[in-house]
């Protein structure tokens, strides 16, 4: 009876180590997939950080180059307003 049970132990064990082999070569495989998928996602990770850290500059130009047109603006107002003014003292 004991030899029955090994041979039956010994026959489930060789099927299991047949069947986990294909699964062990998946397994590397897919680690392998997981590991170049890290690899890119890393990438595009720095893309983005890159990405928003032009924007950020580009929102500061852009603010700058808006400050800087609101103070042309009023002086443009102003230079109309005293050309404006001078020719209404002439009247």
């Amino acid at each position: 009876m004991t030899t029955d049970r090994l041979d039956k132990i010994e026959e489930i064990l060789a099927q299991t180590t047949t069947l986990a082999q294909p699964n062990a070569a998946e397994n590397a495989a897919l680690g392998s997939s997981i590991g170049e998928l890290r690899s890119r996602v890393n990438s595009l990770v720095q893309i983005v950080e890159v990405s928003q850290r032009n924007f950020e500059v580009s929102q500061r130009n852009f603010e700058v180059i808006m400050s800087e047109i609101r103070g042309l603006r009023t002086e443009s107002q102003r230079i109309l307003e005293h050309l404006f003014g001078r020719e209404e003292n002439r009247e």
